[in-house]
């Protein structure tokens, strides 16, 4: 039995804008592994970074119902061949797509939320993190250094 349009264009709708926000999330992954010798800036980042994915995603949920249907990649994930009325496919495609943005913002805002959380118990604490000593390189690194470089030379 074929499914629904509904359901396809859904699907489809969640797999195109899954896949975007997972490569801002691997940008923004990168650019917080980039940073990680400065926990705080790491956390800011990671927080300032997701509020613009999110900025981003409103900003499409509240265009695509004034764009066409033919100009979206849900549309030519379909390949192109739905037999439908021009105008009940732009209001199925653009409505459904608005959701799915609509909620990946959801998820992006608290993504942003639990990332200023945790900057701001970071930055209450008085800390840089347990493994940052005060010159910036990582204690557990000098640590492990240090005692491979003892068991080399030996006693």
């Amino acid at each position: 039995m074929a499914e629904p349009i509904e359901q396809r264009v859904r699907a489809l709708a969640v797999h195109s804008v899954g896949r975007g926000c997972f490569f801002a999330a691997l940008g923004i992954w990168c650019v917080m592994i980039g940073l990680i010798s400065d926990p705080l800036q790491s956390l800011k980042s990671g927080a300032i970074l997701t509020m613009m994915v999110a900025c981003v995603l409103l900003l499409k949920a509240g265009h695509v119902t004034r764009r066409s249907y033919k100009k979206t990649e849900v549309w030519i994930m379909l390949g192109r061949s739905i037999e439908l009325h021009p105008d009940v496919a732009q209001r199925i495609i653009t409505v459904t797509l608005r959701e799915i943005y609509l909620r990946y913002t959801l998820y992006a805002v608290l993504a942003a939320i639990v990332f200023w959380v945790t900057t701001l118990l970071f930055w209450l604490s008085g800390s840089h993190g347990w493994w940052v000593s005060t010159g910036g390189v990582p204690s557990l690194a000098v640590r492990a250094t240090e005692s491979l470089i003892g068991w080399w030379a030996g006693p």
